[in-house]
């Protein structure tokens, strides 16, 4: 196998689940009250919750320069030559750009999987470009292949705590304040055709309107057929386990997941949200 996998840590793994599945992995930043962490090493999501619950107003940012330096130094001293890079939608960070510098700075060849996510569908498209690497395809020929399969995917949101993505930029402060103001719940929505940027798609008053239409939403598009689709939350595991199960109902034949929002995530969209996020096969 000539190419690597490299990957970020908005895919929800920590360091040592990317070395076991063979992916090699660099963190992002979060910083909090001035000071930076490196997620994944010195801060873990259910830290990032605890500062959440505690009311601070963390923001994320893309990998320092010495952390990518490291990654791609470890790359090419393992034999390769090449590097697929499957970072978080570059419609949310520049980090596909910095990833591109530093293999090209290596002398590694280097190619971008723009997969228009984040969290665990960033992470399975990753696996899906391993297992290609490992078929020996060409980095060309990686991105290509696993492309085919990102259009037929999406990631639909419910946020609760909305403060968290004005203060990001992920929602004007028009949608922001006319959601508290007539207590709506927009329903958001990363894919290929929001250009891997976060748009507000519906506006529904409550919470359960808004999870029953997201439900509906991705069971129309899977229905009986193949999939995988991933129920992710920031701290309402059991809301996210009812959902799972309602899924599993509607969409048999699907694989569905269940599993947390990673702290760079969970830093914009605030604890008590839910996101559903879907592969068709």
């Amino acid at each position: 196998m000539k190419t690597a996998i490299l990957t970020d840590s908005g895919c929800g793994l920590t360091p040592q689940q990317a070395k076991e599945y063979g992916i090699y992995l660099v963190p992002l930043q979060v910083i909090d009250e001035n000071v930076s962490y490196q997620d994944g090493l010195d801060m873990t999501t259910e830290d990032l919750y605890e500062r959440l619950r505690q009311q601070h107003t963390p923001k994320t940012s893309m990998p320092n320069g010495e952390s990518l330096e490291k990654v791609m130094k470890e790359i090419r001293e393992a034999g390769y030559e090449d590097v697929v890079g499957v970072p978080l939608s570059s419609g949310l960070s520049s980090t596909g750009n910095a990833m591109r510098m530093a293999a090209e700075e290596e002398g590694l060849g280097f190619a971008l999987l723009e997969t228009y996510t984040t969290c665990d569908l960033q992470f399975h498209n990753a696996k899906l470009a391993l297992e290609f690497a490992q078929q020996g395809l060409s980095k060309e020929d990686i991105v290509k292949e696993v492309e085919k399969k990102v259009v037929n995917s999406a990631s639909l949101i419910v946020p609760n705590d909305i403060q968290h993505l004005k203060r990001g930029g992920r929602l004007t402060p028009v949608t922001a304040a006319a959601a508290n103001l007539l207590k709506i719940k927009p329903i958001l929505k990363i894919d290929p055709s929001t250009n891997g940027r976060i748009d507000v798609i519906d506006k529904v008053r409550t919470e359960k309107k808004a999870i029953s239409k997201v439900v509906d939403d991705v069971c129309d598009v899977i229905k009986d057929a193949q999939g995988d689709i991933f129920v992710i939350h920031s701290d309402c595991l059991s809301k996210a386990e009812e959902i799972q199960e309602e899924i599993r109902k509607r969409c048999p034949n699907a694989n569905v997941h269940c599993n947390l929002i990673c702290a760079v995530i969970s830093a914009h969209t605030g604890l008590d949200c839910i996101a559903i996020q879907y592969m068709k096969k």
